[in-house]
Parts: structure tokens; sequence; C-alpha cells
């Protein structure tokens, strides 16, 4: 395998596929890494038809392996997207997603340390990291409080990459809240909110059933997300900062905004079911990006109703 400028893990998730996008289109070659068997889907089979990206497999949790791709790629820059980044996998399993969220990034920090003292990384944590905030909004300074496995992980992945700034590598650690696109799995209830809405509206599905309702979170667009990581690797000096539109949206303002785009009656159609509500749910948490604004001069464009728009409208096109 030839060396190549960048590297994305988790090419084949939401951000490393638009990720992938932005490098094709500013001519930045890239390898991208997916797991073993994972599918890959159709905007990077048309990226790598065009020689935009090459695309490998590489199992982060064989840390000897990825070791030995990191040795033989030489990157300049690594986009360490690659997580198990819905919380009740990392609960059921700890170990097996604490190989892919913490470890593998020990293993990337070390092959900086010993060969590429020079190479730049931006690693992911995650709004997660602080639990149940005592203040709103969240920043970088707000006390992390993390009450879930996944949330621990991750700030475990805040603290890796401050470490590594404070030894004298470029660890740039971005802390995103949520963010969607239509390429945003069900697992996440802003997509299973839309998609149901639309499938109701098509006559595809009979009733949505959703946990919390009164929870309240901070969706962005995953796109300017995307974008936001990649400029934090072109600054000068290293930082965390994070992600966020700034504007907090409980989950009963979006099954009425996504049934009211779809057409779609709420009191007929959408269920609360207590079984789906987590106890270690937030009552809410909501991001203050200011420093992303500073640093990078990034902010969030996309807001709360156009989000729902076109995620409804993207699933009343998709094929039944």
């Amino acid at each position: 395998m030839q060396a190549v400028r960048t590297l994305i893990t988790g090419v084949g998730g939401q951000d490393g596929g638009y990720l992938a996008e932005q490098l094709a289109a500013s001519q930045t070659p890239s390898l991208g890494l997916l797991a073993p068997g994972e599918a890959v889907p159709s905007h990077l089979m048309k990226l790598q038809s065009n020689g935009q990206i090459e695309l490998a497999a590489c199992d982060l949790a064989d840390h000897a392996a990825f070791r030995q791709l990191l040795r033989s790629v030489q990157p300049d820059r690594v986009f360490h997207l690659a997580a198990v980044s819905h919380p009740p996998t990392a609960e059921r399993d700890p170990a097996a997603s604490r190989a892919v969220n913490v470890t593998s990034l020990e293993v990337l920090l070390d092959w900086m340390r010993r060969d590429r003292h020079d190479a730049r990384l931006l690693t992911v944590s995650s709004a997660a990291i602080f639990g149940l905030p005592d203040s709103q909004p969240q920043d970088e300074r707000t006390p992390a409080r993390p009450v879930n496995e996944y949330g621990r992980q991750k700030l475990q992945v805040r603290q890796l990459a401050a470490e590594a700034r404070t030894a004298g590598l470029f660890a740039a650690c971005a802390i995103p809240f949520n963010h969607e696109s239509p390429r945003r799995s069900e697992e996440y209830v802003f997509a299973k909110v839309c998609r149901g809405a639309a499938r109701i509206s098509r006559g595809m599905q009979q009733q949505l059933s959703v946990g919390n309702l009164r929870a309240r979170r901070d969706w962005g667009y995953a796109p300017e997300y995307a974008t936001a990581m990649s400029w934090m690797l072109e600054i000068e000096r290293p930082t965390e900062l994070v992600l966020a539109t700034g504007e907090a949206h409980s989950v009963e303002e979006l099954v009425a905004a996504a049934c009211a785009r779809a057409g779609v009656e709420v009191g007929r159609r959408v269920t609360s079911d207590p079984t789906l509500v987590r106890g270690d749910d937030a009552p809410e948490l909501v991001g203050n990006a200011r420093r992303a604004w500073e640093e990078l001069g990034w902010e969030a464009a996309t807001r709360f109703v156009d989000l729902v728009a076109l995620m409804v409208d993207s699933a009343l096109t998709e094929p039944g």
C-alpha cells in the first residue's frame, strides 16, 4: 500500500462519508478504512471509481493490524472517526467498544510518538461526556460527568488527546453534539422519527413509538460538522472544540415538526413507549460553539426546522 496524505477511519459512517466527499472535492487523495465485511456505501463507490479515494478493510480492534497499517501508509493527516457510537451497544459489550473507541486511539498516538511526530490527528469525543450537566449550555469548560459507558469512553478519548497535545503532538479533538443527515441510522431518534413520519405518510407504516418526549437535544446537520472537523486540522495549533447549533428542541417538538412536514396526524399515529426510555437520558443537552467560531470561523447554518424538512423530504423519496 502506497503512502497517502490523509487517512479516514470509519469512512463508512455518516461523518466519514461526508468528509471523504469534501476531501475529494478539494482534490485531496485519501485512504478510507472500513470494518471487515462492511458494505461500501454508494457514495464511496462513486469516489473510488473516480480514483478519488482508496478503500481498505481494517479491524481497529486488531491493534497489531492497525499499527502495521499506520506504519505502512505513514499518513500526514488522520481523521479518526471510527467508533462504536450507539450508547446501548457500548453498554452491552464495554470491552469490545473500548477496543475501538479508546485503545485504537492509544495505538494511533503511540504511532505518532514513535514514527510521525509531525502528523496531524483529529479525533472525536461526544456531548455524552457531559452526562447530566448542572448548567446550560455546555462548552469546553463544562465539567464532564458521564453517566454511561459510551460517555466514559468518549471522556477518555478527550483526555488522551489533551495529554498528547501537552506532549507536543497535533491531536485535535472535536466534541460534537447530535448531528443528523439522511445517512443517519434509525438507531438514533431524529432519523427514526423523520423516516417513520414519512413511511406513515406513504402507507408503509402504521405507528411510530418513541421514548422520552421531553428530552431536549441540540441537533445539527452532519456535513457542516464534517467541515468543522476538516478545518480543525488546518489551523496553526491543535485544540478541542464543541460543535453545536446552540439551540435545544424536545423530542416532542421533533415529532410534531416531522409529522407536520409529512402530513401525518400526531395523535393517532405516535405513541410514547416507556420501554424505550433510557435511565441515563439527560433532560437537556445543548452546546455553546462560540470557541469554534473564534478558532475556525465556523458556525452551524442549518437550523432545526430546516433539518427536519430536509430529513423528511429525503425519506419521502426513498424507494419503497
